[in-house]
């Protein structure tokens, strides 16, 4: 079936844009029509093949360095795409952290690097959508059904993803009158760098079975999630966290 590029004239800002997920989010994005930035902190051959896919879509795409855990980063960014674009329809917010251990076993350190990745980067991202994004706009943020299903070695993982949604709820009460939708995607296991890279061979293979799909999800499988939310179809759809697991949990 050809794509439907309903998000023509539409500015896309992919935070995190660059690997696993947010690469999928951006393909979908771009593919139908949105003229779309992707960010990347450190990655910058990853971003650059990325930024390659996107271009080889017809789309107009740029990638941009930027970490999303400092304020003036993210400040910066968002007025550099409103000087060259002139608006900013759509914000997809996707960088994270896992720590895996009990809560007594974590350090100071451990703990300011999940707040940082999961918490404060996203309330950044999330604060200037709030000042920038355009009437009728639309912000996501990958959060983790682990928030409802999981303690034990995820605890503050999930603890610092769980602060991510309540944001969520409060942007999306504050933006309501402008039209803009506030949401949070929350998948399972995705087979991916960002989860192979915290688990071990046994704990993925574990995971995996116990899927009712005897797999683990896809990038691909939470795009055109994240897709639905940032379309008009999704317009009466603000303040939510939608589970994207598979039946998994």
């Amino acid at each position: 079936m050809p794509v439907v590029r309903d998000l023509e004239g539409k500015i896309a800002l992919i935070v995190g844009g660059s690997r696993n997920q947010g690469s999928a989010i951006a393909e979908n994005l771009a593919a139908r029509g949105a003229t779309t930035v992707i960010t990347y902190a450190n990655d910058e051959s990853a971003a650059k093949q990325t930024l390659e896919k996107l271009l080889a879509l017809g789309a107009t795409a740029e990638a941009v360095r930027s970490d999303a855990r400092s304020s003036a980063d993210v400040d910066r960014l968002f007025a550099d795409v409103l000087t060259r674009h002139g608006r900013v329809d759509i914000v997809v917010h996707t960088p994270g952290a896992v720590i895996k251990k009990p809560l007594a076993d974590f350090t100071d350190a451990d703990f300011d690097h999940l707040i940082d990745l999961n918490t404060r980067s996203a309330f950044n991202t999330l604060r200037a959508t709030c000042r920038h994004v355009a009437d009728n706009g639309r912000y996501v943020v990958l959060s983790t059904t682990l928030t409802s299903v999981m303690t034990g070695p995820y605890g503050l993982y999930s603890g610092s993803k769980a602060a991510v949604e309540r944001m969520v709820l409060a942007a999306a009460k504050e933006l309501g009158a402008r039209g803009a939708t506030v949401n949070a995607v929350a998948p399972g296991p995705i087979d991916d760098d960002f989860y192979h890279a915290a688990e071990t061979p046994e704990s993925v293979e574990a995971a995996t079975h116990h899927s009712p799909r005897d797999r683990l999800g896809h990038p691909a499988d939470i795009a055109p999630v994240v897709g639905w939310l940032v379309s008009e179809d999704a317009g009466w759809v603000s303040g939510q966290t939608v589970r994207a697991n598979g039946a998994m949990f």
